[in-house]
């Protein structure tokens, strides 16, 4: 992270990525496809790209998907090197190990996340040099902590109509991306959510102005803020979401906004002229026959719209979950949190609610439900701080190596891959066992 968008030493070959070798694509998500395209363009051949749900994605571009028995096919296998595209370290370091162990003879697999980075930064650098902006719908596949990118923050700030202050004017907090949980309300009741949406037995929405006032003091801290996220629960539910984008658009020092979405909303006119500026994006997350059939018409009546309107929006096909649990102690030491924390994608997912600031949408929903204690140099009161206090105070928070919900994620011990969207009956809560009282301290 950072606040000076620099231009980035030059990238690795696009010979010396692969060895020599000839790679197969594994996954055939948004990551899967993202490296498919960027490997196209840069006139690298792709042997074949590899699912487990291969039967039911048929395709990527024109490349067919086959199903991991393909590789035993595969002849010479040690003049081929698997890819994996997933985006989570999590999830990549646990197909790797099942790969390597069934498929010996291609060697260790490959991370998808590098190779691509080393192909598209030099790419959109060079977009941004020619005076050209960011194509934003590729940059979420690029990477997770897609505001890492230098070539992502050099287009944020050429993009916002106030550059950032700079930390030579004023101390600032080294914090640049930063989402916003505005509802619990779903048009979904997904088992497997990571916000634990079906346990909530009350629904809420922010008001628009605690949201922009917690933003301006994220940016007002942070100097700039590259990507702004909205999140929920479903956010085209609330009912201030056009409030809340025109007041994000007008206020300075902040780039891109990103907004998702289940796609199962139809959005007002008024809302898609918001939807349709060049600095907001728009991720849909398809999940595909698990979506009620009512809602999938909803889907493409909504991919339809943004069409029409020429709204700016990727699909991101999402056929498989990591099971995150439900907030089950697992007992782990600190060295296995420390580990966990250092690959998951989730902590690039900095989370406002209620006035405060969260490390990942786990721990926002442990605590709103009583299953994680609050432990205060775990998280940030952005709403009761300002200032040199909300400055240092978010430099801790973000230089914690681990949080204790690490020790109540499932992710943390044996990542376990789960069917995406798989819906549980409605009115019915998943009610949890609240956890004992704490004090401020986490003690009970």
């Amino acid at each position: 992270m950072g606040l000076t968008a620099v231009r980035p030493s030059e990238a690795t070959p696009s010979t010396a990525l692969f060895a020599g070798r000839t790679p197969i694509i594994y996954g055939a998500g948004s990551a899967g496809r993202h490296l498919l395209r960027r490997l196209k363009t840069a006139s690298i051949r792709v042997a074949a790209c590899i699912d487990a749900k291969a039967h039911d994605i048929g395709h990527i571009g024109d490349m067919p998907v086959s199903p991991p028995e393909h590789l035993d096919q595969i002849g010479q296998p040690d003049a081929h090197v698997l890819v994996v595209a997933l985006n989570s370290e999590h999830a990549y370091t646990a197909a790797a190990a099942q790969l390597q162990s069934r498929f010996p003879a291609f060697g260790a697999p490959l991370w998808a996340q590098p190779v691509v980075q080393s192909l598209a930064e030099s790419a959109c650098h060079t977009l941004l040099d020619s005076g050209q902006a960011l194509a934003l719908t590729d940059c979420m596949a690029c990477r997770a902590d897609v505001s890492a990118c230098p070539a992502f923050r050099r287009g944020a700030e050429q993009a916002s109509p106030v550059r950032p202050l700079r930390a030579a004017s004023r101390a600032v907090a080294d914090i640049n991306d930063v989402a916003y949980f505005i509802t619990n309300r779903c048009t979904l009741n997904c088992t497997h959510c990571v916000e634990a949406l079906p346990s909530h037995e009350t629904h809420y929405n922010d008001s628009v102005d605690e949201i922009l006032g917690a933003a301006a003091r994220m940016v007002d801290a942070c100097g700039f803020i590259h990507r702004f996220s909205i999140t929920g629960g479903e956010a085209l539910l609330h009912r201030g979401l056009s409030d809340i984008l025109d007041g994000l658009l007008a206020m300075p020092g902040l780039g891109f906004i990103y907004l998702y979405t289940s796609g199962t909303v139809a959005p007002k006119a008024g809302l898609i002229e918001r939807l349709a500026h060049p600095r907001v994006v728009l991720n849909i997350s398809d999940y595909g026959d698990n979506t009620p059939p009512r809602l999938r018409e909803n889907f493409q009546s909504f991919r339809a719209a943004m069409e029409a309107h020429g709204v700016s929006y990727a699909v991101l096909p999402n056929k498989v979950w990591m099971d995150m649990g439900q907030f089950e102690d697992l007992h782990l030491d600190e060295a296995a949190m420390r580990e966990s924390f250092a690959k998951c994608a989730f902590t690039n997912c900095m989370t406002l609610s209620r006035g405060r600031l969260y490390r990942c949408p786990h721990q926002l929903a442990g605590v709103q439900l009583g299953q994680l204690p609050v432990v205060e140099d775990q998280m940030v009161q952005v709403d009761a701080l300002d200032g040199t206090a909300l400055v240092q105070a978010l430099n801790r928070f973000a230089a914690r190596p681990f949080i204790d919900a690490c020790g109540r994620c499932k992710l943390s011990d044996q990542p376990q891959e789960v069917p995406a969207a798989v819906q549980s009956p409605r009115r019915r809560v998943q009610r949890l066992v609240p956890v004992a009282p704490t004090d401020a301290r986490g003690e009970p």
